[in-house]
């Protein structure tokens, strides 16, 4: 439409210009006759062929027609009261379009101007039927490019909208149909940079939660396992018992030894899953911890004491290098669990007559634990893993030392709340050096 209009305009205004200068070329010829009865039409007729087959009236000042070139229109010395003359006779020149008959005209009038006042007007009549038509052939081939136009734009919203939407719509439909199945595997699907880094993030959420849930179940399934062990001895010792009316005092003495032992197995796995779960659940773990200022050579040799009856079943010797007193404000029972653990792990990775050592020293305003052992140790790579929830280096080994792979986890959530840090250095079947470090306080 805004090209058709300047189309219009441009060709209005170009025929206007024309015969507006025609017609004034006509009015000067005309001024040269009296506007009266006697009115002379011949200066007029002399120049009239300039406006080609366009109708010329000249009128005076009382709109009475003293000129028509159309023989045919009657119009001699009657009024013609238009608004195109009156403007005129007022002195302002100007063109219009009109129609008449179904024909298209342009329609132009100017003063004639005598002796300084204006007695009379030429109005010129000029067929534009060929402007017509030239601007309908032009308003058709718009209106054609339009509905072109019209239509591309709207298949290409199309296809673009596909483009963007189909892979997102396929993304939601997997993951519904994941949902429905309870199935999940990658996405394989290629879009805009945007949606392919939404497939790769959503596959590498599906990644992690496919080895949550494989380490999920290997740790139900091993955990049943070391469960049940001890379980079945329990109920062993009991049929026997019962089974037995005459059994010694000395022999229940050590059948109830042998239950108690197991009874602290199960024990110890319960509760480092009751830890593992209260340290997942806390939203701020400082506020379950209580500090107090606590000597870990003290700490340190009642772990020692407590664990040399399991070094002694596999003559294992633990030396130990306390020379200093070191203090630090920590969690006693938490800090307690992190150490054991760790002496209990060197214990139960060492082969018979092997050895283990424990150090304290201050390094500035640190405290550094260290446990190392001439055990099985392990390669490089899997110093990166161990102290992942449920990650096991040797798992039928590990299952026959009764270890769930919670252990290290453990070990490395109480230092991480005290603000410290563990290392751990080791080489296979050399051994393993384990260095925890937690700030200390001047006493």
């Amino acid at each position: 439409m805004y090209v058709l209009k300047i189309v219009e305009d441009y060709s209005f205004n170009d025929k206007r210009v024309d015969l507006l200068t025609k017609a004034n070329i006509l009015a000067n010829f005309a001024a040269e006759s009296s506007f009266d009865d006697n009115f002379n039409a011949l200066p007029l007729k002399r120049s009239i062929e300039i406006v080609g087959d366009a109708r010329v009236i000249c009128l005076d000042r009382d709109t009475k027609v003293l000129f028509d070139t159309s023989e045919t229109a009657d119009l001699i010395g009657k009024s013609m009261p238009v608004g195109l003359v009156a403007n005129a006779l007022e002195g302002t020149e100007n063109a219009e379009i009109s129609n008449e008959n179904g024909k298209t005209y342009i329609n132009a009038a100017v003063p004639v101007i005598k002796t300084g006042r204006t007695v009379g007007v030429i109005y010129i009549q000029s067929p534009a039927d060929d402007m017509a038509e030239y601007i309908n052939h032009i308003k058709h081939n718009l209106y054609m490019i339009s509905v072109i136009v019209i239509a591309l734009v709207l298949v290409l919203s199309l296809a673009f909208s596909n483009i963007m939407t189909a892979p997102l719509s396929n993304i939601t439909a997997k993951i519904s149909d994941m949902s429905a199945n309870d199935i999940r595997k990658p996405i394989d699907i290629k879009g805009t940079s945007e949606v392919n880094e939404l497939v790769a993030a959503f596959n590498s959420m599906v990644e992690k939660i496919d080895l949550v849930e494989e380490k999920r179940q290997e740790f139900v399934s091993n955990a049943s396992h070391e469960l049940k062990t001890p379980l079945s001895s329990i109920k062993l010792i009991c049929d026997s018992i019962l089974q037995n009316p005459d059994v010694s005092p000395e022999m229940v003495n050590e059948f109830l030894n042998d239950m108690n032992e197991e009874v602290d197995r199960l024990t110890r796995i319960t509760d480092k899953l009751l830890n593992l779960t209260k340290m997942d659940a806390a939203a701020e773990e400082t506020e379950m911890i209580n500090f107090s200022v606590i000597n870990l050579r003290n700490l340190i040799k009642n772990i020692v004491k407590a664990l040399k009856p399991l070094a002694r079943q596999k003559h294992i010797k633990i030396e130990t290098h306390l020379l200093e007193d070191v203090y630090a404000r920590v969690d006693a029972d938490k800090i307690w669990e992190a150490v054991y653990n760790i002496i209990d792990n060197s214990i139960k990775y060492t082969a018979q007559g092997g050895w283990v050592y424990v150090e304290l020293y201050r390094d500035k305003r640190e405290a550094v634990i260290t446990v190392g052992d001439n055990g099985i140790g392990m390669e490089a790579e899997e110093t990166e893993k161990i102290f992942d929830r449920f990650y096991r280096v040797d798992k039928a080994r590990a299952r026959e030392t009764g270890g769930t792979g919670l252990g290290l986890s453990i070990v490395r959530s109480a230092v991480e709340l005290h603000k410290g840090k563990i290392e751990v250095e080791s080489r296979e079947e050399v051994g393993s050096l384990f260095r925890i470090i937690i700030p200390t306080v001047v006493q």
